[in-house]
């Protein structure tokens, strides 16, 4: 089995909706068995996977054709070539009675995008998908797995809403900056209901996220998880001077807001440019020395899992 098809299953309850055929119904069955079922639902509580129903023939590589991700699972129906696809979430989505509502409208927005683009079928509900485990179907597996800000590279979502009002005197210049003061000022107040220290690391991170779901085009994980950090830990060594109600501005550096998350952003940018690099040519060298001699954009995206943008972006730079 495929570490994606072992990711799939460990995903899945303890028990899980299952059935061969809708019109016989659906029965909850252990997850031992799921193998068993051609159908079975996905994990409705902690979301890790983008669904899709492509009800047209022939739709197994339409995210090609469409310059669009590529999928982690493709079940494929023999039959009628008809086809789910399943998007691996690094993270998930919860959804219990306690999680926060900001992750949930982006994993939603990001679905329903998505959908439209891959043209989909709108009336699909996400629950229930082809079972990958399934031997009833013909499934391809690829080495992807996806943060819900890497999806902003393939699409455009829709103005959500508005982000908190910010002081008039505040110097902001981009979404970088609006996410530091918007966090930080929340901080200032929010820190005094905790007493433990790494809890409060992840209700910043839970408030910089909703915080970024409301811009227009989302940061990237990575930025959200550096601002995240930067606040919690700053505002967390100083709270004892901090008074309850005025938000007072905290110094982390001598540098400006503006001017830590420029660097910060250059330094991220190098690195990420130059692993991608090293990361392409080894896969491009591998595939030569297997025998392919000539390498394209689309060998290279299954071969490394990168973002098909990300590779057509460096591919003229590999020897």
């Amino acid at each position: 089995m495929s570490q994606q098809l072992e990711d799939f299953y460990s995903h899945l309850n303890e028990a899980v909706m299952t059935t061969n055929d809708f019109s016989e119904g659906i029965k909850f069955r252990k997850r031992e068995k799921v193998d068993q079922f051609s159908y079975c639902g996905l994990n409705q509580m902690y979301k890790r996977y983008l669904s899709f129903d492509l009800d047209i023939p022939g739709s197994a590589y339409r995210f090609d054709d469409l310059n669009l991700p590529t999928p982690t699972i493709i079940t494929i129906n023999p039959t009628n070539a008809h086809c789910h696809y399943l998007y691996h979430l690094k993270t998930p989505v919860a959804y219990h009675n306690n999680s926060r509502t900001g992750p949930q409208d982006y994993f939603e927005a990001i679905q329903k995008e998505m959908e439209n683009c891959l043209r989909a079928d709108t009336a699909y509900n996400h629950t229930i998908t082809k079972n990958p485990l399934s031997d009833r179907w013909r499934v391809q597996t690829f080495p992807t797995s996806y943060d819900l800000s890497d999806f902003l590279e393939y699409i455009d979502l829709p103005k959500r809403g508005t982000v908190r009002k910010l002081p008039d005197n505040l110097m902001i210049k981009g979404r970088n900056d609006e996410l530091f003061h918007t966090l930080r000022l929340w901080a200032y107040i929010a820190v005094h209901k905790f007493a433990d220290g790494d809890r409060w690391d992840m209700e910043v991170f839970a408030e910089a996220m909703e915080i970024n779901s409301l811009f227009d085009k989302p940061l990237p994980m990575s930025e959200i998880k550096s601002t995240a950090k930067s606040v919690s830990r700053g505002v967390w060594r100083y709270r004892h001077q901090l008074g309850n109600h005025t938000p007072k501005v905290l110094k982390f550096t001598d540098e400006t807001a503006t001017q830590r998350m420029s660097l910060g952003a250059e330094y991220t940018n190098a690195i990420r440019v130059k692993k991608s690099l090293e990361t392409l040519q080894k896969a491009k060298n591998d595939l030569q020395m297997m025998g392919h001699s000539k390498i394209s954009i689309s060998r290279l995206v299954e071969h490394t899992g990168m973002n098909i943008k990300t590779v057509r972006k460096y591919f003229p730079q590999l020897c």
